[in-house]
């Protein structure tokens, strides 16, 4: 049997809307600081970037395969056409190429939670409108997943003409993508209050439909805020930032690290029992929200990353990072 894929999630820089960029003060320098950790302190072996920008995509997909890192690609226009997603995908696809040919180990991911990302899908202007009427527009959802069907193969489709490696896909829980034709089944899993009793359930489920068809399963994204209470709502948790232009948080808000680090591993139990065969933690750092002695301005608070930014562009390791790093390379 392979040996499981440990890895994480690392954000280059994504636009969610019109004034939020998720990494403003990304730089190769930065980057290489970040995947150098990533792989030997936190002792890592795989690393999922992500970016909206296709340059920057490139930047840090080819930093991880000089570390020695296996790298997912995953293209992340938000709110835009599908034609620019097409042409995302072409581009994430050609640089997968020149990374596997050069000898690295590298995988594509041709989207995210595409029925939120893009418009047409389920209604709603954005993608933040999109996620917080999901519950609203369920009844939609068989619509929706038709829509997604059409959008994955015809990506997969443009992906394989450029790329002779792996394809997959990060599949939010109320998506069902034809995984027949993709070479891994991928999946976001956040656990929260709603979904505690049948979440190992629904894993298990998930492994044994990839097992089936031969196909690893891999968890592209599951974890938590830094706030109490933040896991009963680990989907949802980021919902407290506050603002457009000038982002808050509630003031009595409490930082709660060791909650954030014990859902991480409960959640890596989890996925141990149920023979998940990759998981990748999100994430390393959520760079646009920085920490802050000041009530109501500790955007980290908000942030799922396992380190605290700084305005300056350092940051500062949580527990989450220590206990992660305890547990991939049995370091105090």
């Amino acid at each position: 049997m392979a040996e499981k894929v440990r890895g994480i999630g690392y954000d280059a820089g994504v636009l969610y809307e019109k004034g939020f960029e998720s990494n403003p003060g990304f730089t190769p320098r930065r980057a290489r600081r970040d995947i150098r950790a990533i792989h030997e302190e936190l002792g890592c072996d795989a690393v999922l970037i992500m970016a909206g920008d296709p340059d920057r995509l490139t930047v840090a997909a080819r930093l991880a395969a000089e570390e020695g890192l296996a790298v997912w690609l995953q293209p992340r226009p938000v709110d835009q056409p599908r034609h620019m997603l097409v042409q995302a995908v072409r581009a994430a696809a050609d640089t997968a190429e020149q990374l596997r040919a050069s000898g690295a180990d590298v995988g594509l991911v041709v989207g995210c939670e595409l029925t939120l990302s893009t418009p047409g899908m389920l209604p709603g202007p954005t993608f933040w409108t999109r996620g917080a009427l999901l519950s609203l527009t369920s009844p939609l959802l068989p619509i929706a997943n038709l829509r997604l069907r059409r959008l994955l193969a015809a990506l997969v489709g443009e992906a394989r003409e450029r790329f002779a490696g792996p394809v997959s896909y990060g599949a939010g829980s109320w998506e069902r993508p034809d995984w027949s034709i993709f070479d891994v089944v991928g999946a976001d899993r956040y656990r929260d209050a709603r979904t505690l009793w049948r979440f190992e359930d629904d894993i298990r489920a998930l492994v044994d439909q990839a097992h089936a068809q031969s196909k690893p399963c891999y968890i592209f994204e599951f974890g938590s805020c830094t706030y109490r209470g933040a896991a009963a709502r680990a989907s949802t948790a980021a919902g407290v930032l506050r603002g457009r232009t000038e982002l808050s948080v509630p003031k009595d808000l409490v930082r709660d690290e060791p909650e954030q680090a014990e859902h991480l591993l409960e959640l890596l139990d989890v996925f141990d029992r149920a023979g998940v065969d990759g998981t990748f933690v999100w994430g390393f750092s959520e760079p646009a929200l920085t920490t802050s002695d000041e009530p109501g301005r500790d955007l980290d608070l908000a942030s799922y990353g396992i380190v605290a930014a700084h305005a300056d562009g350092t940051w500062t390791p949580k527990l989450s990072y220590h206990a992660l790093a305890h547990r991939y390379r049995g370091t105090p």
